[in-house]
């Protein structure tokens, strides 16, 4: 988002510089506008710089930074033809916030937009003020909105298994990844269990694959009646299943796991569980999962193993 918010500065800063530099409309104060473009860039080479270090709060600062500074150039421009050429702005604006923030704080940055802009063109008496706004800020929330709901569409089936419905591997990382920086910050348990269905190969060479992907279905539609709401069950991929259990202990998660167990509709699982050590990365839980689960499946299947601490064998 960083890096995006860089590319705008430094887009909107070039295009304003250049846009003096031709033959161009009657501004009152070319050389202000041209000064209110030149701060853009050194702040899109400092994002750009920064992007792996910036907080999101800094980006909204910026968006806001952004929409105030616009509006200055166009009470500088004057009214005419520059000022609503100017107005193009606010529709970049728009679609980076759409892009990156939640719809709500997207939609709360395109209300400010509006507001600041309406002072801007009051400020400078445009004429035919009223109807530039309605075109300017239209067309940014129009804009806005339909990126928006492209890419959210866009990132719903990047995150999801076509088969199952379910969060894929790369969904499943993020969210372990969300819940330990929710766990660190509120001092709450996480758990962490990888399932592996046992002698699902079997059922494939016997019954065919779609027997085994009718089979993974009805599993998935099984356990999501089973887990709590808070609870993220994910596909990573064949017949392994992943299960990141927020504000959940150990006792409680081997709870859950054994109503998996009576659940599932024709195979049974193996399971390796981890608790949260309260200061491990995700990768390292997953792979104490990972390796209590090799165990389970040593064991002959059809259980669950428990993760030490880190350093600590299983049990």
């Amino acid at each position: 988002m960083a890096r995006a918010a860089a590319a705008l500065f430094a887009t909107g800063g070039v295009v304003a510089l250049l846009s003096l530099a031709v033959p161009h409309w009657h501004m009152a104060h070319p050389m202000a506008a041209g000064l209110l473009a030149v701060p853009a860039l050194p702040t899109a080479a400092l994002l750009y710089a920064f992007a792996e270090h910036i907080p999101e709060r800094t980006i909204h600062g910026l968006l806001v930074l952004a929409t105030v500074q616009l509006s200055v150039a166009v009470q500088f421009l004057g009214p005419g033809a520059a000022t609503a050429s100017a107005g193009c702005y606010y529709v970049w604006i728009s679609i980076l916030a759409f892009y990156f923030l939640p719809r709500r704080l997207a939609l709360v940055h395109l209300a400010f937009m509006g507001v600041v802009y309406a002072l801007a063109l009051w400020a400078v008496h445009a004429r035919g003020g009223p109807g530039q706004w309605v075109v300017t800020i239209g067309t940014a929330a129009g804009g806005g909105l339909v990126v928006g709901s492209l890419v959210g569409r866009l990132r719903r089936q990047a995150a999801t298994d076509v088969l199952t419905g379910l969060a894929n591997r790369r969904s499943w990382e993020e969210t372990l990844e969300r819940e330990l920086a929710r766990a660190w910050r509120q001092h709450l348990p996480v758990a962490v269990a990888v399932i592996d269905l046992d002698d699902f190969k079997a059922l494939n060479d016997r019954a065919g694959h779609q027997a085994g992907d009718r089979l993974l279905k009805e599993v998935s539609t099984a356990w999501g009646h089973v887990i709590r709401d808070e609870d993220v069950l994910a596909r990573p991929g064949g017949d392994e299943f992943g299960l990141v259990l927020p504000n959940c202990d150990e006792d409680h998660a081997q709870q859950i796991l054994d109503r998996l167990r009576k659940k599932t509709p024709a195979l049974p699982f193996s399971a390796g569980l981890a608790s949260w050590d309260g200061s491990e990365q995700g990768s390292a839980l997953m792979e104490r999962a990972d390796i209590a689960l090799y165990r389970a499946k040593n064991r002959g299947g059809n259980d669950t193993v428990v993760a030490g601490n880190p350093g600590s064998p299983a049990s």
